[in-house]
């Protein structure tokens, strides 16, 4: 038997003595072990909110999003209007399109794969970000982040591509003062128009002119599909590149999305996944050189190289 007194006469003599256990109860180690954890718990929320309300107050607002002025590629055609004799561009090919221009099978293929409840879910997608929390847990990497389109957009806008919780925050904060100055088909018609597609295509008409020869509103639903199966990964799912099967059963996935959430019946999905794609790449060199090159010549000496490069 543990003499108590003892101890303390002991410890007042300046020796120091290490309790025995049964002098703690197991239950009472447990509870100081609890309200500690508690503790730090509360202290890491407060950090979080403080961090949380600072970030939302320093980063911009994307109030005058929509009128910022993205780069166009500028066009020269014959005298008919409709061959395209030469394509003049900087780092990016684009060609902005209004969202009705846009057919709803081209519009559903995104959403299907992308963010099949966008007009659902608020900024973002809380179930997305626990789902891609708990896959990132289990992989022990970052490797998801349950973005929704709102998300892509302002982050392609505003952000880099670093996989790091401090971006996500900003992400969602940045994509809530988005949805408060712009509907959802605002946003779906900016995002539409700015996603990149690989080889230097940014929008869908871009991405329809490089891989298909042909514009958005002329896509079939499985041409549809396959687009919106790169957007993954534009690089990798290239259809000239060494993945091109790997494009192709993700296409059939996107189809089975969009017959999932409505935007195709059985019979058309049956259809689309069996119909042949004919991949064209799109025609960079010049038809009708000395025109060309007069036109271009004309236009940078008036508007200068980077307008002509940029203005559409």
């Amino acid at each position: 038997m543990i003499n108590k007194k003892a101890l303390k006469n002991l410890e007042k003599m300046g020796y120091f003595v290490r309790h025995p256990k049964k002098l703690f109860p197991k239950k009472h180690r447990m509870k100081r072990i609890f309200l500690s954890l508690c503790g730090l718990g509360i202290i890491c929320a407060l950090f979080l909110g403080i961090y949380t309300i600072y970030l939302f107050l320093t980063l911009p607002n994307p109030e005058n999003f929509g009128d910022r002025v993205v780069a166009q590629t500028t066009k020269i055609y014959d005298r008919t209007g409709e061959t395209l004799l030469y394509e003049i561009h900087g780092d990016e090919k684009r060609t902005v399109l209004k969202l009705e221009e846009i057919p709803n099978r081209v519009k559903g293929a995104i959403l299907a794969i992308e963010d099949a409840e966008f007009y659902q879910h608020p900024a973002f997608d809380w179930k997305g970000i626990v789902r891609a929390f708990i896959t990132n847990l289990k992989t022990g990497k970052f490797s998801q982040g349950g973005s929704t389109i709102t998300q892509q957009l302002v982050k392609n806008a505003f952000l880099t591509n670093e996989k790091t919780i401090t971006r996500k925050i900003k992400e969602v904060i940045l994509a809530i003062k988005m949805e408060k100055n712009y509907s959802k088909d605002e946003i779906l018609e900016l995002y539409l128009n700015q996603v990149p597609f690989g080889s230097n295509a940014y929008g869908i008409q871009a991405a329809s002119q490089n891989y298909f020869g042909k514009d958005a509103k002329d896509l079939t639903v499985a041409e549809a599909a396959t687009l919106a199966a790169m957007l993954q990964a534009p690089s990798y799912y290239s259809p000239f590149g060494n993945h091109k099967q790997e494009l192709l059963d993700r296409k059939d996935y996107v189809l089975e999305r969009m017959e999932q959430y409505n935007y195709i019946d059985e019979q058309e999905m049956k259809i689309a996944k069996k119909q042949e794609l004919n991949f064209t790449q799109k025609f960079d060199g010049i038809r009708a050189p000395h025109f060309v090159m007069y036109v271009k010549e004309y236009l940078e000496e008036k508007y200068g190289t980077e307008y002509v490069e940029t203005g559409g």
